[in-house]
């Protein structure tokens, strides 16, 4: 395919509808097969929401995830709806909302596939690359399990995978995007900034250090805003400093169960591992920068799913990373790669 077709817009068109054509299959799996008794009964928490939009009768946290609630609430109304024999039934469920519930994740994954392949196709100015590299996030294990179910995650990662874009490209747009996420995906502070803060340790940019700061207000922000407006008991431990260390050291945790759910889907971060062994074996340099803000997160992100007595949820948590892993750490040491061995890549 000539390389110059995609200077124009026709030829990201084109790439979209590809996309939505590849992707149709996940949705229709997902619409067809997904039952939320399995793993998934945060749905039900979202229903209310959902339905009718109607914020007092959900719990928090899942009563601030209100940006991408929202477009289900209003896709429901419009009358959007394929109907078909599902494997879930609920008499309490409407199926129109449980469909449009798991069309705005699917659709957000598309979306996110899309901006992944148009940066990088940009970086790589390859297309079999970056085609390559977006089937990766489409195949991955989260995207199939996480992302493609009737609660938040496929649209928020698509909030986090635009935030970070913004970011690196310093555009003013990034502080619209950080009031999204603030009622969508708290956890998208704790990403945006550990990145912010090994920037700033790398840089010494006053712009980073801006914007570590920014994140830490955000996420006090959202603190406030759950023990006042968004109040509710069901999940109030998780924002009560007195069982932030029992969380830690008392709450049993299942080792072997934990290390199935957390680090066996996590097939992407292991590819990273692979391309980071492949420069090492070629005598490349490895970027220390990557590697400490993998360490970082994945520290913090533990932290968190333990304070939060989530520790299964680790999973779900790092996979929200994915896109950032890919744009910025498996992409250029795949291309470091390449331009090391051609022939490995022809």
């Amino acid at each position: 395919m000539s390389q110059h077709i995609f200077n124009k817009r026709f030829g990201y068109v084109i790439i979209f509808i590809a996309l939505l054509l590849i992707a149709y299959p996940l949705l229709y799996y997902a619409y067809k097969f997904y039952n939320p008794n399995l793993g998934g009964i945060d749905f039900y928490y979202y229903y209310p929401l959902y339905k009718d939009f109607d914020i007092s009768k959900v719990e928090a946290p899942f009563n601030m995830r209100l940006v991408g609630g929202f477009f289900v609430y209003l896709l429901s109304k419009s009358g959007f709806y394929y109907d078909a024999v599902v494997s879930f039934h609920n008499e309490n469920i409407n199926q129109r909302i449980f469909f449009n519930a798991i069309f705005v994740n699917w659709l957000s994954v598309v979306v996110t596939l899309f901006l992944l392949f148009r940066n990088i196709y940009m970086q790589s100015k390859t297309f079999w690359f970056a085609f390559a590299m977006i089937l990766i996030f489409l195949t991955g294990f989260g995207t199939l399990f996480f992302l493609s179910n009737p609660t938040s995650d496929g649209f928020s990662v698509l909030l986090i995978t635009i935030t970070y874009i913004l970011y690196k490209q310093k555009n003013i747009l990034i502080y619209l995007l950080y009031v999204l996420l603030l009622f969508q995906r708290e956890f998208a502070f704790i990403i945006f900034g550990i990145l912010a803060f090994i920037d700033f340790i790398y840089s010494k940019e006053k712009f980073y250090l801006y914007h570590f700061g920014i994140n830490i207000l955000l996420f006090l922000t959202y603190i406030i805003l759950r023990k006042t407006l968004f109040y509710t008991d069901l999940y109030a431990a998780q924002i009560q400093q007195t069982t932030f260390l029992h969380s830690l050291f008392s709450i049993h945790i299942d080792l072997w169960a934990f290390c199935k759910q957390v680090f066996l889907s996590q097939n992407i971060y292991f590819l990273y591992c692979l391309v980071a062994l492949l420069n090492y074996r070629y005598q490349l340099s490895i970027n220390k920068k990557h590697l400490y803000t993998l360490i970082i997160f994945i520290v913090l992100t533990f932290l968190i799913s333990r304070i939060a007595v989530a520790n299964n949820n680790m999973s779900r948590f790092l996979y929200m990373f994915v896109p950032i892993l890919i744009l910025e750490m498996i992409v250029p040491e795949l291309l470091k790669l390449k331009a090391k061995l051609p022939t490995l890549f022809s």
